[in-house]
């Protein structure tokens, strides 16, 4: 496995349940749905590892880029574990990378798919790319080992 999805590089995770409206025609979870549960772990990974309120004004990121890999289906009701590292760090962007895996499950075959998002520091004011926030550097250097 790509050293950028190794396992033991991620940290964070949040677990969520598949739901009916995540599903396509096929009873399978649709591709786009995959992209809601990793915004989701992206804001959790904010409050978690960054101190972020949930305050909608003082999240100054925007999605800029987005990968989504698909590695084996998800059905009704099963259980995910999406875990979320930043794994590039730069003055004005930064990457989070994402394994959603089948809860339970473990080993590359419990993987059901791999993500990117390409983040940037933004003023939604000035619509501006700024500067990634300093305490978030520090906490997001402290939290990631992988980064150093």
């Amino acid at each position: 496995m790509d050293d950028l999805f190794n396992p033991d590089h991620f940290r964070h995770s949040i677990l969520m349940t598949v739901r009916f409206a995540d599903l396509d025609a096929l009873a399978h979870v649709n591709h786009a749905a995959y992209l809601t549960y990793m915004e989701q772990a992206r804001m959790s990974y904010a409050k978690d590892v960054w101190g972020w309120d949930g305050d909608m004004k003082n999240l100054s990121i925007i999605v800029a880029r987005v990968a989504v890999d698909y590695k084996a289906p998800l059905f009704l009701s099963e259980q995910v574990r999406v875990w979320t590292r930043c794994s590039r760090l730069g003055t004005k962007s930064f990457d989070l990378a994402y394994l959603v895996q089948r809860e339970g499950k473990t080993g590359p075959d419990s993987i059901v798919a791999t993500g990117i998002t390409g983040m940037v520091a933004y003023d939604y004011a000035t619509n501006k790319t700024i500067a990634f926030p300093t305490d978030w550097r520090k906490r997001t250097l402290a939290y990631e080992p992988a980064l150093s």
